[in-house]
């Protein structure tokens, strides 16, 4: 897509999906690289974070420090709440201004994980993000696919290169 393909005053909301190890942050550098290249200096984000109160949100969700398991409907509350602070507050704004948005995760992730994986239903889950992020839908959602088997592998192997712990969510592995 080219500046041109724009509709003025309006920016472009680009999006990048697919389980933990399936490279997304990889791929958000690499179309951040090109869009430079090209004149664009696209504000990059990601989910759940984006925001301080986001950030705070994602130590929540992502370190069990009170040793009290989250139900599937926090963690899912956390998560869209987490997502409406960003959309209103950076996303909408910067889209507003004519800016290009990368974000590392989306509303598809929450469809996945707790719609599916948590079993809540992804109608459910579409109508809470739907209330999360009002108008404000991707352009155009990049989904990157990887084998369970090779996502898990790559972030082990991130884990013991970089003397990382699991987090909570990647703890309980497959879901």
């Amino acid at each position: 897509m080219t500046p041109s393909l724009q509709k003025p005053g309006k920016g472009v909301l680009i999006t990048l999906e697919g389980p933990d190890g399936s490279g997304k942050s990889t791929q958000v550098g690499r179309l951040v690289e090109k869009l430079r290249g090209r004149g664009i200096d696209p504000l990059v984000t990601r989910e759940p974070g984006g925001t301080a109160t986001g950030e705070l949100i994602r130590e929540i969700l992502q370190h069990d420090r009170t040793g009290e398991p989250l139900t599937p409907e926090t963690e899912t509350l956390l998560f869209l709440a987490a997502r409406a602070q960003l959309v209103r507050t950076v996303i909408r704004p910067a889209l507003l201004q004519g800016r290009w948005v990368i974000s590392d995760r989306f509303m598809d992730s929450t469809v996945a994980y707790q719609g599916y994986g948590r079993e809540l239903g992804p109608a459910v889950i579409e109508r809470m993000n739907t209330f999360a992020v009002g108008e404000t839908l991707p352009d155009l959602t990049i989904l990157l696919d990887v084998e369970p088997t090779v996502g898990l592998a790559r972030i082990g192997h991130r884990h013991r290169t970089g003397g990382l712990k699991a987090d909570r969510l990647e703890g309980q592995g497959r879901y």
